[in-house]
């Protein structure tokens, strides 16, 4: 029974990189998936899960199943299709990149039987929703090498000894003491990243939101006197991850206005800096009281991935 929930993932390359160039633009908004043939809505149900550090649910993706191959749909940038079939030895999920489109995620789920794949769905789920995760952030990523503010790079590396791709639409922006601030200052669209440090001996869950309450209040003040920026502490998650090797504690959950009733979605990414015994804090936050959040904070957030210490532990 452990063999039919066991997960393959196999990469299936697409000939050259000659061909890649000559590939039509994919259509489709990012986190819209196709869903061809689904079995009893089983993959329906994994990208339908909630995206965790938002105020109101928002599914991970937004899915529209069809029944049968549709030629029209062969140009969108995600593409699932679920293959039912005997000859198949277990569940498993055959991706490839680019195939008739760029950019393009193209996943085969297959299985021997329905109820294979429903037992094998707890694994696919997580490996499919990260699959395609990877791929919009790595779409957002290629998008800001070409559309980034290189006077803010230039701020960044100056003050943090750090680089980010700022995005461009981030035109107003903030300075101050080991803390700069860009933002769209769109009033029902607010999208914004600050960075800031502070000296630590490693990063520390507990330190952190003691400094980052400190920080935001002294450079984040509300209207009028006695409001400013806040961490609402319930809800909140974190994880350490690996970005090209260098270690990072990734933050999400949701921030408030003190004594005012502004708030929303905040995600953040800390990098330790050895030679300086620095943390250095990407943070993206959200306001948008009348739309839908996901997006939004997602696009700041492959710009945090964009973070690099310069000559970190050199």
């Amino acid at each position: 029974m452990r063999n039919l929930c066991m997960l393959v993932l196999l990469f299936l390359p697409v000939s050259c990189s000659d061909r890649s160039h000559r590939l039509p633009r994919s259509s489709g908004s990012s986190y819209y998936v196709i869903v061809e043939n689904d079995c009893d809505s089983l993959v329906f149900h994994a990208l339908d899960t909630d995206v965790a550090g938002l105020p109101q649910r928002e599914p991970s993706f937004d899915v529209l199943e069809i029944t049968g191959n549709f030629p029209e749909y062969t140009l969108c940038r995600s593409i699932v299709r679920v293959k039912i079939d005997p000859k198949y030895e277990k569940a498993q999920i055959i991706y490839a990149k680019n195939v008739d489109a760029k950019p393009q995620m193209l996943i085969n789920i297959v299985a021997p039987s329905a109820e294979t794949l429903r037992k094998a769905m707890p694994v696919i789920g997580t490996q499919l929703r990260s699959l395609l995760n990877q791929a919009e952030m790595n779409t957002a990523i290629t998008y800001l090498m070409a559309h980034h503010q290189d006077k803010a790079q230039e701020r960044i590396r100056e003050a943090f000894n750090a680089e980010i791709y700022i995005p461009e639409e981030l035109t107003a922006s903030k300075q101050g003491d080991a803390f700069q601030w860009y933002s769209n200052q769109q009033a029902q669209g607010m999208q914004n990243i600050c960075l800031y440090q502070y000296p630590a001996r490693r990063i520390d869950m507990g330190e952190w939101m003691v400094k980052r309450d400190s920080i935001m209040k002294v450079n984040i003040p509300g209207e009028e006197p006695g409001m400013y920026m806040t961490t609402v502490r319930n809800g909140l998650s974190q994880e350490r991850i690996k970005v090209k090797d260098q270690e990072r504690l990734v933050l999400r959950g949701l921030w408030e206005m003190k004594n005012d009733m502004m708030g929303g979605p905040l995600v953040a990414h800390a990098v330790y800096d050895t030679a300086r015994a620095t943390v250095i804090v990407a943070e993206a936050f959200v306001f948008a009281p009348e739309s839908k959040k996901r997006n939004k904070i997602r696009q700041l957030e492959a710009a945090l991935y964009t973070l690099k210490i310069q000559n970190n532990g050199k």
